[in-house]
């Protein structure tokens, strides 16, 4: 009886060290998962950011007798109603987007911009696709969040000699930017529930612009 007392024992003693073996790698796993998911988010959100600009589109090209469906390169500021910076980009772009119910063309109307989540206070990075860009009346677009929990988006377009916080391809001799610089502003929750901004930035370059050696564009080239 005392033999069988005595394993029991050791038995509970081994369960118990188990269990908090297992509890505190649960919750490792938990804190490691809450502090890496939100740089993974942010960082698949610029990735594919980046790669609708690297296939951005000159606005109204003329392809032979016919004009290529791209329309202006506008991207404007905005102040998010969290207080920080929610800039908007409109583009036309050949980056890859989800089918459509019908009319997915090649040339996409793509536009990247900051809304409020439905049903919460947090705000979210939205990426409107619009594939069918022959119909008569303009279609709603398909959206998508891409980044959840953002505290500011702020975009900077570089004509080749300047950064400047807004771009207008009508008023810069309809051309797109050199490259747009991207930066991205989530709040992260630690285990403890405190909430620390956390910045990302990235910088592209637009393989179609010629901004930077247009004079009317660039003012650095204005003398040559």
């Amino acid at each position: 009886m005392i033999e069988l007392i005595v394993a029991l024992a050791m038995v509970a003693i081994v369960a118990v060290s188990l269990a908090s073996v297992l509890w505190t790698a649960y919750h490792s796993t938990q804190r490691t998962r809450a502090a890496v998911e939100p740089s993974v988010a942010a960082s698949a959100a610029l990735d594919l950011f980046c790669e609708d600009l690297q296939s951005a589109l000159q606005p109204n090209l003329n392809v032979g007798a016919a004009t290529a469906l791209a329309g202006d390169f506008e991207g404007t500021q905005a102040q998010g109603g969290a207080g920080g910076e929610a800039d908007d980009l409109v583009l036309y772009s050949t980056a890859e987007s989800p089918q459509h119910v019908d009319a997915n063309g090649e040339i996409k109307h793509v536009e990247y911009t900051i809304v409020q989540a439905s049903g919460s206070t947090d705000y979210v990075m939205v990426r409107r696709v619009i594939r069918n860009l022959l119909t008569d009346v303009q279609p709603q677009p398909d959206e998508e969040i891409v980044c959840r929990n953002v505290a500011s988006f702020t975009l900077q377009y570089f004509d080749g000699t300047n950064w400047d916080p807004t771009w207008d391809s009508t008023q810069e001799d309809n051309t797109i930017p050199a490259a747009v610089q991207a930066i991205l502003v989530i709040n992260q929750t630690n285990a403890n529930g405190k909430v620390t901004p956390v910045t990302y930035t990235r910088t592209v370059y637009l393989s179609a612009s010629t901004a930077s050696i247009d004079p009317a564009v660039n003012a650095g080239v204005s003398g040559l």
